[in-house]
C-alpha cells in the first residue's frame, strides 16, 4: 500500500515541477514581449508610422475631420505611453 502512495506522491512532484517550469518560463516570455513592444513603441519611425497612417486615412476617409481626430489622439497616447513606461 505504501509503495503505492510513494509512487503516486512521486508523480504528482513532477507534474508540479512541470507545471512550476512551464509557468516560469511563460512568464519570462511575456516580460521579453512587453520589453520588446516598449522598445519597438519608442521609436521614432513606429511613431512616424503610426502617424502616416492616420494621416492617410484621415484623408480618404468620408469624414476626415473625426479620422484626423483619432490619428492625433493615437500619436499622442502612444507618445505619452512611451515617455512613461
Amino acid at each position: 500500500m505504501s509503495f503505492l502512495l510513494k509512487e503516486n506522491f512521486e508523480n504528482i512532484a513532477q507534474k508540479e515541477h512541470a507545471y512550476f517550469s512551464q509557468k516560469h518560463h511563460a512568464d519570462i516570455a511575456l516580460t521579453h514581449a512587453k520589453g520588446q513592444c516598449k522598445l519597438m513603441m519608442g521609436k521614432p519611425e513606429t511613431l512616424l508610422a503610426i502617424s502616416t497612417i492616420g494621416a492617410y486615412k484621415g484623408a480618404v476617409d468620408a469624414r476626415p475631420k473625426a479620422k484626423r481626430n483619432q490619428a492625433l489622439m493615437a500619436l499622442g497616447r502612444t507618445a505619452l505611453l512611451s515617455l512613461f513606461q
